[in-house]
């Protein structure tokens, strides 16, 4: 989840060619991502006809504009906004179905870890939104073999009595396609010591545990969300390029940071030598790209990759070795990693 403008990385390192050859090539890798919001996946021309259909004021219905923002406020008012708009079942089934099967035929992603925000949407039951995630999941992999899993997420803003009682209620609830919970959201709303509680009863829970954390370039809150969350993955965490000692941790205990390309475009705006994703990768931190909220930044993770490429110089090798890493620090059960990897390895990704 991010929101502001942004330029993106200049004075580009030396980077592989990027024609029409090479993107096909990266749009056809087969990938794993860790990083993706439900909500920003929403296709522009279905956010407007939900919109219509339960009258929620929108300042646009032109499909060029109904996502535009300009910071992270502005932000959070389209994404709360879009959140209005999914009120049942069917409405959580149908972008379910419409984002996995984009990603799948758009991106050929074999596998994706869904971050979903309960308390954002206060018409849709929560019991009803995994009914229709189930569904919207279990289509796109029989239409396309995508496989998808949800982590259902706090969202900052919220405060930690309602966090702690979503968590409450994804143990409760159905979880065969549940596997962990995260946090996002402003990370100037909610810093981590608040949501202990809620952190505390998903890891007793068995599910596992990741937050949004050093987006903003704070070293600090990926540290408490360590330390005093219990976090076993890292979601962008670009903080980590400012702490050396707090780098050499995350990279030496195996810490995944899943990153995200769109959210840099908005917080980074230095030289190709000094982006974080370059550096978290030049560390060797087990690290990989997600689209964070691509129907909302208008890109897929297959522009991402792309990006990455021409923009930081990553070559094909070294981007399919992050969905190996990706897969690795999944919350899939073991089996069907299994057979993913058989996946992975047939298309030349790295073991």
């Amino acid at each position: 989840m991010s929101g502001g403008p942004g330029q993106g990385a200049r004075d580009k390192l030396a980077a592989p060619p990027v024609g029409s050859v090479f993107a096909d090539a990266l749009r056809a890798l087969p990938k794993v991502e860790l990083h993706v919001h439900l909500e920003g996946c929403v296709r522009p021309s279905t956010f407007v006809e939900l919109a219509r259909r339960y009258d929620v004021p929108m300042p646009t219905a032109d499909l060029e504009h109904v996502y535009d923002y300009h910071d992270m406020v502005s932000f959070m008012e389209v994404f709360e906004r879009l959140g209005s708009a999914i009120r049942n079942r069917d409405d959580v089934a149908r972008i379910t179905y419409e984002s996995l099967t984009d990603a799948a035929r758009g991106s050929n992603v074999l596998y994706r870890e869904v971050f979903c925000n309960p308390s954002t949407h206060p018409d849709l039951a929560y019991r009803d939104l995994v009914a229709g995630f189930t569904d919207g999941a279990n289509d796109a992999q029989s239409a396309t073999g995508i496989v998808a899993r949800l982590i259902p997420s706090v969202f900052r803003g919220h405060g930690p009595e309602v966090s702690s009682a979503m968590v409450r209620e994804v143990l409760d609830g159905e979880r065969d396609l549940v596997v962990g919970i995260g946090m996002d959201g402003d990370e100037t709303t909610g810093p981590p010591e608040l949501f202990t509680q809620a952190y505390a009863l998903a890891r007793a829970g068995g599910l596992g545990v990741t937050a949004h954390a050093g987006e903003r370039f704070s070293a600090q809150e990926v540290r408490d969300c360590l330390d005093l969350l219990g976090c076993t993955r890292i979601d962008h965490g670009y903080g980590l390029v400012r702490d050396s000692v707090l780098l050499e941790r995350v990279r030496s205990e195996q810490i995944h940071v899943t990153c995200a390309w769109l959210s840099t475009t908005y917080h980074y705006d230095g030289p190709a030598q000094a982006h974080p994703i370059w550096l978290l990768h030049e560390a060797g931190v087990s690290m990989s790209l997600g689209s964070d909220d691509p129907a909302m930044g208008g890109t897929d993770l297959a522009g991402d990759y792309l990006a990455v490429a021409r923009e930081l110089g990553l070559s094909l090798a070294q981007l399919a070795s992050q969905s190996t890493a990706a897969l690795d620090a999944s919350w899939l059960a073991e089996p069907e990693k299994d057979l993913l990897r058989v996946r992975l390895n047939a298309a030349g990704c790295p073991p």
